[in-house]
């Protein structure tokens, strides 16, 4: 009697250990803040595109620069509400949930990056968006690599946040509290929002790609435009990523730069979202210079070539003239 009371007792000690290290530590990469809403009014709609439904949902000025969110594996939209609160008012934040994840469904091709990313693909043209910013976390970096490599021209730039870019680059996230919460809080958010509401099946689809892609090489990091602004993101306490793998894509892609945030895990944009938001919003200020930076070097070097023309066209006469009286 008093072995099966002692039991019972460590059991309910341990579970409110478990769960006051995800809620209350005083780390924040220990913790699972709740998860997002997003802003009012949620007035979500559906895409018919590649054979299925996207779920997706626009924030502000119809005439801003879009903005294009993509959440990682197993999640959903609401989980970027806290940035896109803020962003909102200066960009079109756009936000979709991925192929059989969220409110989105899936068809019998099941689910891969490449199918994605051309996911992505379909829903701009969709909505007749040429090129947008990117900011991804997980999965949804990884999609946006995919789509810097393969479409080169429809990105503005790329902040990618926890991608690895090899199957061995992930961590066994069964030994981590917090990544464990998440899949059971993402679980019971999927089947409480999903039309299909075919949990293993996702779950399946989603162990076979994680364990077998993506499997990337220095050569396909060089298919993407030297010209794109990127930032390979990820967090000190990462407790999914190996943190050789934004070290490795960093070196990888020339013009990129790689932010390592302090004191946080792979749920950095629900553990410190105001510090978050502004790292978003310094690399989209600086991906507009670096646009502009781009442009301007371009004008400049056409600028030197008229220039240039221009005192061969004056001066050869003068030249030519002078030689023949001299």
């Amino acid at each position: 009697m008093y072995t099966i009371f002692f039991a019972i007792l460590w059991l309910i000690v341990s579970i409110t250990a478990q769960n006051s290290t995800i809620l209350y530590s005083e780390y924040p990469w220990l913790r699972l803040p709740p998860t997002p809403q997003l802003p009012l009014p949620n007035n979500g709609q559906y895409a018919a595109i590649n054979g299925i439904q996207i779920w997706y949902i626009i924030y502000g000025p119809s005439t801003a620069t879009p903005l294009l969110f993509i959440h990682g594996g197993f999640a959903n939209s609401n989980y970027w509400g806290l940035q896109v609160q803020q962003l909102k008012s200066v960009y079109r934040c756009i936000l979709m949930d991925s192929r059989g994840q969220g409110r989105s469904t899936i068809s019998s091709t099941g689910i891969s990056y490449d199918l994605m990313a051309s996911d992505v693909i379909a829903l701009l043209d969709y909505l007749g968006i040429q090129k947008t910013h990117l900011v991804g976390w997980s999965d949804g970096a990884i999609i946006g690599l995919n789509i810097a490599m393969k479409y080169q021209n429809r990105l503005n730039s790329l902040f990618a946040f926890a991608a690895n870019y090899i199957p061995s680059g992930a961590k066994d996230t069964s030994i981590s509290p917090v990544f464990m919460a998440y899949l059971q809080r993402s679980q019971s958010e999927y089947e409480s929002m999903n039309p299909l509401n075919d949990y293993p099946s996702l779950h399946n689809n989603m162990t076979i790609m994680w364990a077998t892609t993506p499997n990337w090489t220095q050569q396909d990091f060089g298919k993407i435009d030297q010209n794109l602004p990127v930032w390979i993101v990820d967090a000190d306490h990462e407790e999914a990523i190996y943190l050789e793998q934004p070290d490795t894509m960093t070196t990888w892609i020339p013009q990129s730069g790689e932010l390592i945030i302090p004191r946080t895990s792979h749920f950095a944009f629900i553990q410190i979202p105001d510090s978050f938001t502004t790292y978003v919003n310094r690399f989209l200020i600086e991906a507009d210079c670096f646009t502009c930076n781009s442009t301007a070097s371009g004008r400049s070097s056409t600028n030197k070539i008229f220039s240039s023309l221009l005192l061969f066209c004056l001066f050869t006469p003068i030249f030519f003239f002078y030689m023949k009286f001299s």
